[in-house]
């Protein structure tokens, strides 16, 4: 043996004298016990960690398997924890100064900003980020992909046009997006993309199932990566706006009549087996309730998911003046016991609501929620139950200039409208979000959209018509 070298598994020392502290080689562990520790790391503390233990030392690399090809087949690998950030000043994801990168930012811990680069963004929209993951609409023929943005793993949907056209036979579609000419195909694609909420779910056999909730009918459509076309629910719900995906499964709270409001669960379809002949295609299963609470217990509440926990976020009361949390898990067994302590979190409340370390906002602080208020964004603080600014730019008329305070960044995060726009929130801001990125549709887009049995248009003469129509509308408010 070369002088100086160590066996497998044995230990240098530190120190002089008789006094020796031993050093463990961590490089030797056995291959079973690396890959148990492996295991554990994955499943507390998510794709970040997993990663760094990997890049500990080659023996570790080798004991624990690779993420690139089961970043969609493993939900442990989920990057649940990370959000696309929004740069905002017009800079939407894809825009040729980010050079085919994208931001995300770690919402359970400060500071972690990871520069990846996407260059599927310069070709596709993103319409939403389940589990972390980017669910994108593709120009040039609206196919729908589920894009893992750490690992690049990719899963094919059926297009964007298929499920527009199943929509369209549908009976009592809401008269401001019936199909009746060709700008009017551009108004549906922006009412239904507009705050679509998503979920993931895998199943035993590894089969990549996603659940849209198409709030502007109030239905819900359903397909696995590989299918021909989406499956709508013969079922309509009409207060699908308030829509949590958690777990793959889609959470809905909405107020059935004016004294209680209901939770409900939709859970996705059975796997169909095409062998067994007794077994019919999948239908997309009717929400069942989990939970009532009374108006008077909570007003106009929205749910978040805090610690792996659905909470709800309301008013105390119709007057507005205090906001509560209240644990569904707390709802479910017919208790009602706010919650006057969340840690080192922070809550952003709205059309999508997140979850974020405190350590994001030093100015905000722990155990307070950022709640869009008379117009305000405003912060309130659970522990003393006051109201305060939680920026000191006023966004109310015009948006924030930059640089401005990261609260703003983040809270774009809850309307997708912006999001995924390159804008950030604007109360009654009207977004031009297909206008910002037309000259790239028309130039990318070949696609040809059916309006009506031996009818075709171009998607160029559709956006031509839709063009029309908004200068028309904007000289009507000029005057």
């Amino acid at each position: 043996m070369a002088a100086g070298a160590l066996p497998q598994g044995a230990s240098s020392h530190r120190g002089g004298g008789g006094g020796k502290e031993a050093m463990p080689c961590w490089a030797s562990l056995h291959i079973d016990l690396t890959q148990l520790i492996a295991a554990r790391v994955l499943a507390t503390g998510g794709f970040l960690d997993y990663v760094r233990f990997r890049a500990v030392c080659s023996g570790w690399r080798a004991a624990a398997a690779s993420p690139r090809g089961r970043g969609l087949l493993d939900p442990r690998l989920h990057p649940r924890h990370w959000m696309l950030f929004p740069e905002g000043f017009g800079r939407h994801p894809g825009h040729p100064a980010h050079g085919g990168h994208a931001r995300f930012f770690d919402v359970s811990a400060a500071g972690a900003f990871v520069r990846v680069p996407i260059p599927e963004l310069e070709d596709h929209h993103v319409l939403d980020s389940p589990d972390g993951l980017l669910l994108l609409l593709r120009f040039e023929d609206t196919a729908l992909r589920l894009l893992h943005p750490f690992t690049r793993d990719v899963a094919d949907l059926p297009s964007f046009h298929c499920l527009a056209q199943q929509v369209k036979h549908l009976e009592e579609l809401p008269s401001r997006i019936r199909l009746l000419d060709a700008a009017d195909v551009f108004y549906f694609y922006r009412e239904l993309l507009g705050e679509l909420c998503s979920a993931v779910n895998i199943t035993a056999s590894g089969t990549i199932t996603v659940m849209l909730a198409l709030a502007p009918i109030g239905r819900v459509a359903v397909a696995s990566a590989g299918d021909d076309e989406w499956t709508i629910s013969s079922w309509k719900e009409d207060e699908l706006e308030a829509t949590l995906q958690y777990q793959g499964k889609l959470y809905v709270v909405y107020q059935k009549d004016c004294l209680t409001h209901h939770v409900s669960l939709i859970d996705p379809p059975l796997p169909w087996c095409d062998g067994d002949v007794s077994l019919s295609p999948p239908t997309v299963p009717p929400p069942r309730t989990v939970a009532t609470v009374s108006s008077k217990e909570i007003y106009l509440p929205s749910l978040v998911e805090l610690d792996s926990e659905i909470m709800l976020v309301g008013y105390k009361n119709r007057a507005c003046s205090c906001l509560l949390v209240l644990k569904l898990a707390d709802l479910v067994l017919g208790r009602t016991v706010p919650v006057i302590y969340i840690g080192d979190h922070v809550l952003f409340s709205g059309a999508r609501s997140l979850c974020v370390s405190s350590n994001w906002l030093p100015s905000i602080g722990q155990n307070s929620i950022i709640h869009l208020r008379a117009i305000c964004l405003a912060q309130y603080n659970l522990n003393f139950g006051a109201w305060s600014p939680a920026s000191d730019e006023d966004t109310c008329f015009e948006p924030p200039k930059p640089p401005c305070e990261l609260v703003h960044h983040i809270f774009t995060c809850c309307y997708r409208r912006f999001w995924n726009t390159g804008l950030l929130f604007q109360f009654g801001a009207w977004i031009p979000d297909w206008r910002a990125r037309l000259d790239r549709i028309i130039a990318k887009c070949s696609v040809y959209v059916s309006i009506s049995p031996g009818n075709r248009y171009s998607c160029c003469a559709c956006v031509s018509l839709m063009v029309d129509r908004l200068k028309n509308l904007e000289r009507a408010v000029a005057v």
